[in-house]
């Protein structure tokens, strides 16, 4: 039997790459180059479900964190909402305004309304600052009558000061008459200072007067007591009414001499005609 020839087989008994070859090589390039082209779209393909599956998974979660708690959410929900809530405010606006300084009240969420975060079990209690108590409310200091008789209000105010040390001593209103009588003559219950005592212009007054060296309400002289003393209206007052009150019955004598017993003036009667001004005075002060 005639060997059959092989299709790899040349006729003149040489081998080389016959029909059957061909067909071999030409199915293999085609099959490679169809694995090619199938396996590049199954990559793409894994790759996208990858990609959408990765966001779907990023939408869920960013919707499930804005959507907030709902009314069912547990408290442990409620805390990790407040305290992203409370570190977005805290790290401010864009970063072009980090600088700036925060507002007030930045950094403190407040919850809706129930949705807030129920206080811890052993969470201290902020103490409630007290309201400041009133402030005690101060006496009313007593006020100076007005002026009478057309005194100005200094020279009031020098008689309310005579009148104030005759009630210190507790002599009668009668003492407090004369005295006002005896200024009103001598300074018209002016405190005048004297340029023969250069300290008295120094010291507070209402005027300067020539007499001698005499100052003060009362006109007196330096025999009476200092500068300082005899400027001082409830001083030189004080000191009036010491000599006063060392005259025997001056209470029964008229104002006029009692007052003159007192300051030995050259016009002895001078000091009656203010009696009745000073009477007006007194009454309005005691």
């Amino acid at each position: 039997m005639l060997p059959v020839a092989d299709d790899d087989q040349q006729p003149n008994g040489g081998h080389g790459r016959g029909p059957r070859h061909l067909r071999r090589s030409r199915r293999g390039r085609h099959a490679a180059r169809f694995r090619l082209r199938a396996a590049v779209p199954l990559e793409i393909g894994r790759y996208a479900v990858v990609t959408v599956a990765v966001a779907a998974v990023g939408l869920s979660s960013t919707l499930s964190s804005s959507a907030g708690p709902g009314p069912g959410a547990t408290p442990a929900n409620g805390v990790a909402l407040a305290g992203d809530a409370g570190r977005s405010a805290a790290d401010g606006p864009a970063s072009r305004s980090r600088n700036r300084k925060p507002a007030d009240g930045a950094g403190t969420v407040t919850p809706p309304a129930g949705k807030g975060t129920p206080p811890a079990a052993n969470a201290t209690p902020t103490p409630t600052k007290a309201a400041p108590a009133p402030a005690a409310t101060q006496p009313a200091s007593p006020t100076v009558p007005a002026p009478v008789g057309g005194l100005t209000q200094a020279e009031m105010n020098n008689a309310v000061a005579i009148i104030d040390v005759a009630r210190q001593l507790n002599l009668p209103r009668r003492a407090a008459v004369v005295g006002i009588a005896t200024a009103l003559q001598e300074s018209h219950l002016r405190n005048l200072a004297n340029p023969n005592l250069p300290q008295s212009l120094r010291r507070p007054n209402e005027g300067v007067g020539y007499d001698y060296d005499s100052v003060g309400l009362f006109q007196q002289r330096p025999s009476w007591g200092t500068v300082d003393q005899l400027m001082d209206p409830r001083e030189s007052a004080r000191r009036f009414y010491a000599a006063l009150a060392k005259i025997q019955g001056w209470e029964q004598q008229a104002v006029t001499v009692a007052a003159q017993l007192v300051q030995r003036s050259a016009f002895p009667d001078a000091y009656a005609k203010w009696e009745g001004l000073a009477q007006q005075i007194v009454d309005a002060v005691m």
